[in-house]
């Protein structure tokens, strides 16, 4: 983990939202509502408030279910040279340089959970007890900590338990306030797999950087019809919306 990353803020010129999904759970399902959703954002979007920024939305290839796979997305994502995030902004049409004049502004990962029928906002999640085999048949390698408990080698210096820098009850509570008609919940339970894996190695990268938390994990519900996906969309557009106010503030 390194420190050359800074946050710049919100820019004059816009606000950048990096959006991630995953691929296939299992070779016995044929679809991953998260990626079907991010496929389905908006390039841009207009802000809610008439002094808000232009907002624009980078989507990141979606990201294999391993814990491998998970790491080195993550390396990836927060790195101020990643060639992945410039062909996004390419492929959304606008300008990304490399000398940090535009940079994500905050983070929002998907995944699909198939336990809860409604959105998910979570709040927090663990870095340890991930004991769940990812498509590789594989967990998160350990070593034992003094205090007897197992711990990847690379958190050692992180704590057990992180959480975003944004109010996430608030924003939930204010999206719900929106759009009524949707089930939406904050939630603490993120399944300790592979999306509650990606959820605490993104804010464990800007924890150890000594940064903001400007990341958040959306679980979307296992359905894949046209007006569910639509729903989604519908959801995380707002979600990015509040998040490009609060940053502002």
């Amino acid at each position: 983990m390194g420190n050359e990353h800074q946050w710049l803020g919100a820019k004059e010129d816009g606000f950048i939202v990096g959006v991630t999904a995953f691929g296939l759970y299992a070779e016995t399902h044929d679809f991953n509502a998260s990626n079907l959703v991010l496929a389905a954002l908006p390039a841009t979007l207009e802000s809610s408030s008439p002094d808000g920024p232009e907002i624009h939305i980078l989507k990141y290839p979606e990201i294999h279910v391993t814990y491998d796979a998970v790491s080195r997305a993550v390396h990836d994502i927060w790195n101020n040279e990643s060639a992945t995030w410039a062909k996004a902004a390419t492929t959304a049409g606008i300008k990304y340089d490399r000398d940090n004049s535009h940079k994500i502004d905050f983070v929002v990962h998907l995944g699909q959970m198939r336990a809860f029928p409604g959105y998910s906002f979570e709040t927090l999640a663990n870095r340890d007890d991930y004991k769940r085999k990812d498509l590789d048949q594989l967990v998160p390698a350990t070593v034992e900590m003094p205090q007897g408990i197992l711990v990847e080698e690379r958190f050692a210096e992180c704590p057990d338990v992180l959480r975003p820098d944004v109010n996430v009850e608030a924003i939930t509570d204010a999206i719900k306030d929106s759009i009524p008609d949707i089930l939406l919940r904050a939630s603490a339970e993120a399944g300790r797999f592979s999306c509650e894996y990606l959820f605490y190695s993104s804010m464990a990268e800007l924890h150890a950087r000594g940064l903001q938390k400007k990341v958040m994990f959306v679980h979307v519900p296992s359905k894949n019809s046209e007006q569910d996906i639509s729903t989604g969309v519908k959801v995380v557009t707002e979600l990015i919306r509040r998040l490009s106010l609060e940053c502002l503030e």
